[in-house]
């Protein structure tokens, strides 16, 4: 008997579910178990299964959805890009697929393999008696075919196995899913290198469709403008990539308490970070993002800390932190040529926060901050110090500076 042609057009209705939900933009996650589900409701044997698919993210290298009948959620993995595949997987039929450019793959577990790969003897305690694999590489028509795409393995239990016919037409269920797992990881990976690229806002606003050059809107933020002292006469001195893994590891330190304190990081300005904290409503918001920059100021400065104590125990050279907090109106959105714009924050206390930064070294302090800010956030910190009123390079008149302690605030400092 053909089990999924016991009721006529059965399998036409699965793949035009995967089309529905495809076109309404459903996760893999949740085509997965759509798929799953569906075929379990029509009686096809299937025991478990196994969706992997490798993805564009700066640190996961790929995800795992496996499927097991009888148990409610769909059990998600991944691995981390840098940590590379697990020895299950390298040990299994699904790396050598991989590896050999194997499309399809097919193991009766009611007899002994040739190979006898380790998880099939997980497989037979399960009950599993038919276990089939699918590959579909996802190619692109300006280049060859790839090793990315997505994996398919299916365990079924019932005696026999399944038939050739069954196996068939299942496959060109498969190859929907295929193709409406593509339309979900795509835009995933769109999503990934958006947010990576230009950070979380940003991004998705991109993504939504706001590239329109010159489209800007007007935000209230408090604007985290870091440096870092010593970077200049280090890069005239280390090898590249020394130079660059330095440079990674100290921007990672300022950037990850902005982005854990809710703050949005827009750009890496060379050994710079410039970041905001959208003010969206009245003073009690306004106080909110100074708590929110100050504490993200902390936490730079702790890592920082942190960083330059491990280095030097090595005896590695070491960097020093200065920053600048400034609260002000800046305009949001999309700045540069018709073929390549830019998605930043610009205007004049954008300039006003560089400018207060550059003169950590002239006042012999690591965190100044401006009077606005001052006294938008006196009410949550006692602790800041007036450091007079100064002349701001390229701006017209002087700016009242007051500067902000912090824990071990003269470490690393050269």
């Amino acid at each position: 008997m053909n089990i999924l042609q016991t009721t006529t057009g059965r399998a036409g209705k699965i793949s035009q579910w995967l089309i529905q939900r495809g076109l309404a933009g459903d996760t893999v996650a949740q085509l997965a178990t759509g798929l799953c589900d569906h075929l379990a409701a029509q009686g096809v044997p299937l025991l478990r299964a196994f969706i992997g698919l490798q993805t564009l993210h700066p640190l996961y290298g790929g995800y795992a959805y496996i499927w097991r009948r009888g148990v409610e959620d769909l059990s998600v993995d991944s691995y981390l890009r840098q940590q590379g595949h697990n020895s299950d997987f390298l040990a299994s039929p699904l790396h050598h697929m991989r590896q050999n450019r194997i499309l399809r793959f097919r193991q009766n577990l009611e007899t002994t393999a040739e190979p006898e790969y380790p998880i099939y003897q997980m497989f037979r305690d399960e009950g599993g008696t038919d276990y089939f694999v699918r590959l579909f590489p996802f190619a692109r028509a300006d280049g060859p075919v790839r090793e990315d795409g997505v994996m398919i393995s299916l365990l079924f239990d019932q005696a026999g196995g399944l038939a050739a016919d069954e196996l068939a037409e299942l496959e060109v269920i498969l190859q929907v899913f295929a193709l409406a797992a593509r339309s979900a990881a795509t835009y995933a990976t769109a999503q990934s290198v958006a947010h990576t690229y230009l950070g979380k806002d940003a991004g998705q606003r991109v993504l939504d469709g706001d590239i329109d050059r010159g489209s800007t809107s007007s935000m209230r933020a408090v604007i985290f403008f870091a440096d870092l002292r010593g970077f200049t006469p280090l890069s005239e001195q280390l090898p590249g990539p020394e130079l660059l893994s330095m440079l990674d590891d100290y921007l990672d330190a300022i950037a990850r308490g902005v982005l854990q304190r809710g703050g949005e990081v827009l750009k890496f300005l060379g050994d710079g970070v410039l970041a905001v904290f959208e003010i969206s409503g009245d003073d009690t918001e306004c106080q909110t993002a100074c708590q929110q920059g100050m504490a993200a100021g902390r936490d730079a400065f702790a890592a920082i800390e942190a960083l330059n104590a491990a280095r030097q125990a090595q005896e590695q050279p070491t960097m020093a932190l200065d920053l600048a907090l400034h609260i002000g109106d800046v305009l949001y959105g999309n700045v540069g040529a018709e073929g390549r714009l830019d998605f930043t924050v610009i205007g004049p206390a954008v300039n006003e926060a560089s400018r207060i930064e550059a003169m950590c070294g002239t006042l012999d302090r690591s965190w100044l901050v401006s009077e606005a800010f001052y006294h938008s956030a006196r009410h949550c910190s006692d602790t800041m110090e007036a450091m007079g009123r100064h002349p701001l390079r390229g701006l017209i008149g002087e700016r009242a500076l007051y500067s902000l302690p912090h824990q071990g605030q003269e470490a690393g400092r050269t």
